[in-house]
């Protein structure tokens, strides 16, 4: 088996020197004729129909002047390749086509075909990919939606992840208003499966906010990493057969990149985009190109997209709220009723009560390759893809720092004035001699992806036939750099949350831009690396007895790995600077004073060239050995995951008239090994399980226009990488062992789905569907009291314990719950009424989803509250309006999330019993004018209500993080050849 690195080297040099000589041969007049396809189209006026075939298999018509277009074509419904769709259309008009390389030439069936075609019917643009999206959604054996190439490019989408907010159920994640993870059906990203050209794929990247979980470890694929133009295709398939891979408990989104038989003979595009945000000075800046040729029976394919994006977040938030008394400082200035109820804490107070900027600059490329050979016989595509992500990011911080991240500092604050709301809440208060802090963040990080992946479909009998996919996939996340600095002052501090309770008010007495107000107090350097690599290989053999029934069986092997490193120290040079060993003085020269956040100007450090002024290297490989580091707080931690899964499936399809049944059922074993070295207790884990995983999809087609779907099935959700890595270590104040579990099992669930389907006319269709889903074997911490003695794998670690038992926490399979909800979809369109080749039309979506699960405290293993599953938003909508003709399309569109919980942490349960943001809206638009056959100019709008992100603390929603990104404006031109 060759190495990654050498099959890399050898697939990038075939698919350059195919893609050369393909792009110099000359093409192909004729055009392919793939597999019959369905086609619908209604008796209609002749201009009309062939649009309607235009839009269906992607080609253009000329015709000439002896062609009456308004005549009243038949009506075409049923199997057609592109020629008898031509004829049934054509023949009882007395018309003829011919297929050549500029078009298909209509002509009356007595003349000759002319030689200068009059006029051009070619579709493009968002009908033609929505008529594509209805197609192939109305054909698959399972309960899906389609978004087709022309869709992905017709929308102001930056990535998939934007892409697919337009799907009924599908909700997405945004970092800096750009969309980055996806929820499908109410649940959390690692439960959506991601495939790309036909294998299991996984990447992260992170959020550079903490309350947002910065370097979180997950089975998600973080869908801001590759821009929209790489992709012609995505699948959402909300039910499951057998021959689907495991992982995607909600479902799964397949992706697919362009290939060269998609348009056969030689095409090729460009695009530039330049942009602007409200917030930033730089314009943002993206390019793409496509180059595809066909020859014979061989085609290749190289794209490429490249953007820079800079761009500013800015908010206020806390450090969450808590009961703390005022320790140290006088309140005799205030009520006697209120200082007592301060003292004695009983008023909740903000802490931290910061003024936030998140600064970055970040290059997006991507580059795409693909070989393909197509016969009659055999079919084969060789892809490669690779993705960087990288950049360098700044975050500055603005907030007190005393007692419990208040203002107060013992024995010398005073509070002169206080005000608290209904709830007990401290809403408003004056601090004199206060102290005040500011944190100045650098960080570098790289996301880069790698996958070569060869599909093979071939013919061993006329009844009998192979398909199988061999790929590779390597990701890392690296963040080699991530350093902080922090300065400290005393002033006089005003907070107040009366006017926006969401954005406070906060006043200091002094100037926060004077380097002599400031002193260091300590710096702090981390690093993290996080790598995965796939390896898939599936084989299917396909034996069709009749025309109507397939069986099929094969084989899948998965190998995955999962590595991370991480390194933290932290309060370097804070005991020198305290005690006054080191000159605290900030270097003006170092410094500079930020005024990008609406509120307030504070002085900001440059973090890398402060760690040289003091002496230290800004590199975590490099401090490890200095004794500034020895004598600072450190912490690592290392682990690595490996899965090995063997599938073997079988399933049978049969079509009888309107009836379709595919039923299947999967087997699957698979083994994990766990190993870490951060652990008080190092050991190597292994799990191992075997499941049988039937699936059962039903279609029944009432008439030509309505399709009812049934589908029951079991599917898989693999447990949280953090959960399978978690350290063993013994607290022998508490007496807690927290333990790993050798018989932890997947997530699963037992899902049921129905639908309904309504295609209307040509381009309309409404379709609706409702699901549930019984959650089984869901994972959660627990804990059990257990004598020593029936423990002796943990004997070494229990070894100074006095007691005779020992609490266990460890992670089960403790809960059970059910998930429900309804979507549905519309698409409506009409024409003009003064000028029937302009249309007008709508898309929209909307769902509803429950469902709640007992939390439990992960450091105690009790049992908390039910709420609602983590990510899930009630409801969720979408509409999307459009007006389109030959040269000129306008759509606006609107994207609806209801409020959702992110997380119930442990870790802050002291603070607050869940966190999670509040509703939003998100509001894009764009103007795509046709200026002429191969040109088009493109204007875009994102983001056009500005919309807050709100973070709320504790389920009264207290106010926790609110951030404002701005409105993105982006101009620009492709051309199409």
């Amino acid at each position: 088996m060759f190495k990654p690195l050498t099959l890399f080297r050898l697939s990038f040099t075939a698919i350059a020197v195919a893609t050369g000589l393909c792009i110099a041969l000359p093409t192909s007049a004729a055009v392919s004729s793939p597999s019959p396809v369905p086609v619908f189209i209604v008796s209609q006026p002749l201009k009309d129909s062939l649009r309607a075939l235009s839009e269906r298999f992607g080609q253009s018509f000329v015709t000439d002047a002896a062609v009456d277009m308004s005549i009243r074509a038949p009506a075409v419904n049923g199997q057609f390749t592109l020629p008898q769709a031509l004829a049934a259309l054509l023949h009882p008009a007395g018309l003829q086509y011919q297929i050549t390389a500029d078009g298909i030439v209509i002509s009356p069936a007595d003349e000759l075909l002319p030689q200068a075609p009059i006029e051009e019917v070619a579709v493009t643009g968002l009908r033609a990919s929505l008529d594509v999206s209805r197609q192939r959604k109305r054909e698959n054996h399972v309960i899906s939606d389609v978004i087709a190439s022309n869709d992905i490019a017709s929308y102001p989408d930056r990535n998939l992840a934007e892409s697919m907010q337009r799907i009924p159920g599908m909700s997405i994640t945004r970092e800096a208003g750009e969309g980055r993870q996806i929820m499908l059906r109410g649940l959390n990203p690692d439960f959506t499966l991601v495939t790309l050209n036909g294998m299991t794929v996984l990447a992260n990247n992170d959020s550079p906010m903490d309350s947002r979980l910065q370097k979180q470890r997950d089975r998600s694929f973080d869908l801001n990493l590759f821009a929209t133009d790489l992709f012609s295709e995505i699948q959402v398939l909300k039910t499951y057969d057998a021959e689907l891979p495991t992982g995607g408990m909600a479902g799964i989104v397949a992706l697919k990149t362009a290939h060269p038989f998609d348009h056969p003979g030689l095409h090729w595009n460009l695009s530039a985009q330049t942009g602007d945000n409200q917030f930033t000075d730089a314009l943002s800046k993206r390019v793409s190109a496509m180059v595809s040729n066909t020859r014979g029976h061989w085609g290749a394919l190289f794209s490429v997209a490249y953007g820079t994006r800079f761009y500013q977040e800015m908010g206020a938030n806390t450090f969450r709220w808590r009961s703390i008394p005022p320790d140290g400082a006088d309140t005799s200035a205030l009520p006697t009723a209120l200082a007592n109820a301060w003292q004695n804490g009983e008023l909740t107070i903000p802490r931290g009560n910061r003024y936030s900027v998140w600064q970055s600059d970040m290059d997006r490329a991507g580059v795409g390759a693909s070989i393909e050979y197509k016969t009659d016989f055999a079919h084969v595509t060789l892809d490669w893809l690779h993705g960087r992500l990288a950049g360098e990011r700044y975050e500055y911080h603005l907030y007190p720092r005393g007692f419990n991240s208040t203002p107060v500092i013992e024995g010398e604050t005073r509070i002169v004035d206080a005000a608290v709301n209904d709830q007990n809440e401290l809403i408003y208060a004056a601090y004199e001699q206060a102290q005040v802090g500011t944190e100045s963040r650098y960080q570098q990080v790289a996301t880069i992806y790698n996958q070569w992946v060869m599909n093979v479909e071939h013919h061993w009998a006329q009844s009998l036939t192979g398909s199988g996919v061999i790929g590779w996939e390597l990701a890392r996340y690296d963040m080699p750099r991530s350093n902080k600095a922090y300065m400290e002052g005393e002033t006089d501090i005003t907070v107040d949350y009366r006017q926006d309770a969401r954005f406070a008010d906060i006043t200091y007495l002094d100037d926060l831009t004077q380097p002599t107000f400031w002193q260091m107090k300590e710096l702090d350097a981390e690093a993290y690396f996080a790598a995965t690599d796939f390896f898939n290989a599936r084989y299917t053999l396909a034996y069709k007895p009749t025309d109507n029934t397939i069986w099929k069986t094969g084989i899948e092997l998965v190998h995955f790995r999962n590595q991370t490193d991480f390194y933290d120290i932290q309060d370097l040079l804070s005991a020198d600077w305290a005690s006054g060993q080191r000159d605290s003085t900030v270097p003006e020269s170092y410094s500079t004073p930020l005024t990008a956040h609406p509120k307030l100007n504070w002085l900001t450090l440059n973090t890398n060239a402060i760690f040289g002024y003091f002496g230290l290297p800004n590199e975590v490989s490099a401090l490890k050995g200095t004794h500034a580091a020895a004598e600072s707080e450190h912490s690592t931690e290392q682990d690595d995951i490996i899965e090995q899964r063997l599938a073997l499936y079988s399933s049978f399809s049969a079509d009888w008239g309107n009836w379709l049944l595919d039923a299947g059922l999967r087997i699957e074993s698979e083994q994990t090994r766990i190993s870490d070295s951060d652990s008080e207790f190092a050991r190597n884990r292994t799990l191992r399980h075997t499941h049988w995983l039937p699936a059962v999809n039903l279609r029944y087609r009432l008439a030509t226009d309505n399709t009812l779907r049934l589908s029951v099935s079991k599917t898989l959700g693999r447990p949280q990488l953090d959960d399978l890595a978690a350290a063993v270590r013994y607290d022998s104040e508490e007496n807690t062992l927290y333990g790993y579990n050798d018989s932890l099992n997947p997530y699963s669930a037992y899902n049921i789905d129905v639908a309904w389907e309504r295609y209307l006319s040509d381009m309309n269709r409404f379709a609706v569907s409702a699901f549930t889903k019984y959650l089984d074997d869901y994972i959660v911490y627990v804990s059990d009291n257990l004598l020593i003695s029936r423990l002796p794998e943990y004997e070494d670690l229990l070894a100074l314990s006095a007691s005779d038992s020992v609490t266990l926490v460890s992670a089960q399979n403790a809960q059970q719950t059910w998930l429900y909800g309804v979507e549905a979809s519309v698409q409506l369109e009409t024409p003009w009424p003064w000028s029937p080749q302009y249309h007008l039309g709508v898309v929209g979506n909307v769902s509803y989803t429950q469902g709640d699960l007992t939390y439990h405290n992960a450091n105690t293993g009790e049992a908390l509250s039910v709420k609602s599953l983590p990510f899930l938003s009630p409801w969720l909508a979408n509409i999307t309006a459009y007006w389109e003709s030959y040269d000129l399309s306008i759509r606006l569109s609107a994207t609806y999330r209801d409020d959702y919980l992110a997380r119930v942490d442990s870790q802050t349960l002291q603070d607050e019993d869940e966190t999670g943001f509040e509703e939003s809206v998100y509001v894009d638009a764009v103007i795509a004018w046709y200026v002429a056959d191969n040109w088009e100019l493109r204007l875009e709008a994102t983001n056009l209500t500005n919309q807050r992100e709100i973070q709320y603390s504790d389920s009264s929603h207290r106010p926790y993080n609110t951030t404002l990104s701005g409105r993105d404006y982006y101009v620009g031109v492709t051309y199409r050849f």
